[in-house]
């Protein structure tokens, strides 16, 4: 087993707000806790605080007409659905596309359409529209096809669209090239002239507003049309799972969508809880137990098993394909901790990893479809932005996939890397590529110069926000009820964290193979902890530690735990937060 290490995190207590948060007190009677940690999120007065906590969907969700380009798409939809002619739905293979594909299948479906359906295969296909899907939806008779987390870079393959008769619509979020789209309509808000002021949609959330557009329309024209909120679980699920910035927009549907998840009577949504264990729902249960079991299709097998679960209206083939789906995450798992044993055993054979400011690894044992998480696994360990490819030894190419860092935008060093890769695509923190096998030497150095280009030594320095610090003794059910209020938490309205000095390990015992539930003591109070892929931490009961982490309800035993980020023995005390 690796060994696990104890932090060198920079942990940074945030800057407190003494006037804000004590106005935030006076106005709502609500605690000095819930005060400072709003205000530590930029929600310094009783207006912003009083939108913060509410969410209101009629209140905060903008029109989708803010996008240039619906009116022409919802329109278009609509006709379709009233002439009979055949849509075609082309989405990714991970989360957001599944989530999103499964939006508008069942959106259309309610409208009295039968949808054709296309997911690309992860290793076979690879990202993004090709050839062979659009004529496969041709030959289903497509006449308007819809792209969902993918398309907003294909030029070519939506041509090949129009040269067969097929309108493209693109519900789209990733980079884009400049160069204006042959489609009917590009819904993309990262598009500097998409007109929506938000940028920070998902393809599920592209999707989701596309459904807005059309039941605006449906209803102009005196059409029944459905209620959106049913909608809500699976716009979330892709919102949780692609990691975008949980504010504005997304922290809305998402704060109302965790509540349809956990009262979903939807078939597939009740599977999914089942297997993966989910008793109460939150961003982490979403995360970290459904999300990963809808990706494993995607990951080793067929994606659409996933649209499939989502849509479907009978429980047992709900059941089965849930049941499925968890036993291939199963495997996923298995060959993630193989991959990573792997790469951590190139790195321990690298004489110049420890000079440099980035990974690029590859190898024709691994599995295209995991390489994504240990990419993000070496990240986590290593604070490094990460490269992992998986090379196809009978076609002399391979298919990579990265993450990054602060510091790093990954998609501009990858353009920098352009004239050695064969394809690439992506965002700031997370990335895929295609790359022939030889030219993997030539992407590590030019991958690494474009690091340094862009980088200091500071940046690859671990740094961890701290809210605030505490003592066992006051964490209660009043905290946890504040913490509950900040919901929904991911980028830009990150999980409230807190520093707890001087604590005393009682006991410890490895949970699983890989986590360490600990029995602390502080003062007169114990609790529990639990430090997750961190077994083998050097640490022994009478260790005295410093912990940052996040006070939680055990939905195992009931009662309250501290769920560890990062810790370290207390002999670093006067060095732990700055």
């Amino acid at each position: 087993m690796r060994q696990s290490r104890l932090s060198t995190a920079r942990w940074i207590l945030r800057a407190a707000h003494p006037e804000e948060e004590a106005a935030l007190c006076r106005e709502f009677g609500m605690t000095p806790m819930l005060a400072r940690l709003l205000c530590r999120r930029g929600v310094t007065t009783p207006a912003a605080a009083e939108a913060f906590l509410e969410a209101k969907l009629s209140k905060q969700l903008r029109s989708p007409r803010l996008f240039r380009a619906m009116d022409a798409a919802a329109e278009r939809v609509v006709r379709a659905v009233e002439s009979g002619e055949r849509i075609g739905i082309y989405g990714d293979y991970d989360v957001d596309g599944i989530s999103g594909s499964a939006i508008l299948v069942s959106f259309l479906r309610a409208l009295g359409q039968d949808p054709a359906l296309h997911i690309p295969h992860r290793v076979r296909d690879g990202y993004g529209l090709n050839d062979r899907g659009v004529r496969a939806l041709a030959e289903q008779g497509t006449r308007l096809m819809i792209t969902v987390d993918c398309g907003g870079s294909a030029h070519r393959e939506i041509g090949l669209a129009r040269q067969s008769g097929i309108d493209a619509i693109v519900c789209d979020h990733h980079q884009v090239s400049g160069q204006p789209l042959p489609a009917y309509a590009n819904l993309n808000p990262i598009e500097p002239d998409a007109g929506f002021p938000f940028s920070g949609l998902c393809g599920a959330g592209v999707a989701f507003y596309l459904a807005m557009g059309v039941r605006m329309h449906l209803r102009e024209k005196g059409r029944e049309a459905p209620d959106l909120r049913r909608w809500l679980d699976l716009v979330t699920l892709g919102t949780i799972a692609d990691i975008v910035p949980m504010v504005e927009e997304n922290r809305v549907l998402v704060k109302h969508g965790l509540r349809e998840i956990a009262a979903s009577t939807r078939p597939g949504m009740v599977a999914l809880k089942q297997v993966g264990g989910v008793s109460s729902v939150s961003t982490g249960t979403v995360g970290f137990r459904l999300a990963p079991r809808l990706n494993a299709g995607g990951r080793l097998a067929d994606a659409s098993k996933g649209v499939e679960l989502l849509t479907t209206d009978d429980p047992e083939v709900a059941r089965r394909l849930a049941a499925d789906l968890d036993q291939e995450n199963r495997a996923r798992q298995a060959i993630e901790e193989e991959i990573l044993d792997d790469a951590l055993a190139q790195i321990e054979r690298d004489p110049e990893f420890a000079s440099r400011r980035s990974i690029v690894l590859a190898s024709s044992d691994w599995h295209a479809g995991v390489v994504g998480i240990v990419a993000s696994r070496l990240v986590e360990r290593y604070y490094r932005p990460a490269v992992v490819i998986a090379l196809d030894p009978e076609k002399g190419v391979g298919r990579g996939s990265c993450r990054g860092i602060a510091g790093v935008h990954l998609y501009q060093a990858l353009e920098r890397c352009r004239d050695v890769l064969q394809g690439f695509g992506g965002h700031r923190m997370a990335a895929g590529l295609s790359i022939r096998s030889d030219d993997v030497p030539a992407l590590a150095e030019r991958f690494e110069a474009a690091v340094r280009a862009t980088t200091s030594a500071d940046d690859f320095v671990a740094r961890l926000e701290v809210d605030a610090e505490i003592r066992l003794d006051e964490i209660g059910d009043g905290l946890i009820a504040d913490l509950e209020r900040l919901e929904p938490f991911g980028p830009g309205n990150a999980e409230p964290t807190f520093l707890c000095r001087r604590a005393t390990i009682v006991s410890r015992r490895v949970v699983g193979e890989s986590h360490l539930k600990l029995y602390l003591r502080q003062g007169s109070r114990a609790m529990s902890a639990m430090a997750f892929r961190m077994a083998d931490a050097p640490l022994a009961a009478g260790d005295e530690v410093d912990l940052v982490g996040v006070p939680e309800r055990d939905d195992y035993s009931g009662g309250l735990r501290f769920r560890v980020k990062q810790l370290r023995k207390s002999e670093n005390a006067a060095k732990s937060a700055t």
